[in-house]
């Protein structure tokens, strides 16, 4: 399904809400640890801001989550974890 929705805003914000909860943290640890205030990175979860790419850099050094998925559902790269869990 995250797959299925592209790259619109609303995939988007449903994929890193996936994401956080596969590693079972609140949204404001979860921006924290990748170095964002809570209420930037939850603009982005939310789905009232476009997710920027210093945003999905940060995302992708910490948790591994590929700007391929983040921007377009593609889950071939993602690590074990989290590509498990979809």
């Amino acid at each position: 399904m995250l797959q299925e929705l592209g790259d619109r805003r609303e995939a988007v914000a449903a994929r890193l809400a996936r994401v956080r909860q596969i590693y079972d943290l609140d949204k404001k640890t979860f921006a924290e640890r990748a170095g964002m205030t809570a209420q930037t990175y939850g603009a982005f979860e939310n789905g009232t801001r476009d997710l920027s790419l210093e945003a999905a850099k940060k995302l992708r050094k910490t948790y591994g989550i590929t700007l391929e998925f983040m921007y377009f559902g593609k889950i071939e790269d993602l690590p074990h974890r989290i590509a498990a869990q979809l």
